[in-house]
């Protein structure tokens, strides 16, 4: 059977899905960079842990979205609203462990072929 259209699970989905948009526009640049580092942030951490338990503990244990932390944070730093912050945005990249030492040390580590 062919599917008729939007079930109303789509539409609620695309609904919160503008709601959500139209909150994060509105919103003042401080409050959106604080939101964006606080959760960015917070995943940089989560993938701190990720890296302690993984590399110093030996334990089994890997990052969903590794480098997504990073590029929150950074996108909240570039909009901080004081002179000169975006020349600090690759900061986050750098200190998260999901993001580009995870990629870097991968790159190195590879076995060659």
């Amino acid at each position: 059977m062919a599917d008729e259209g939007f079930s109303r699970s789509d539409w609620l989905r695309l609904i919160s899905g503008i709601a959500w948009l139209a909150i994060l526009v509105s919103w003042p640049r401080p409050t959106l960079a604080a939101t964006l580092l606080i959760i960015g942030g917070a995943m940089i951490a989560f993938n701190a842990m990720i890296f302690w338990l993984a590399v110093v503990r030996g334990q089994e244990a890997s990052s969903v979205a590794p480098i997504f932390g990073g590029i929150l944070a950074a996108a909240g730093v570039a909009l901080l609203p004081f002179p000169g912050s975006w020349h600090w945005a690759w900061v986050p990249l750098l200190v998260d462990w999901g993001g580009i030492p995870k990629f870097m040390v991968a790159l190195f580590n590879e076995p060659p072929r």
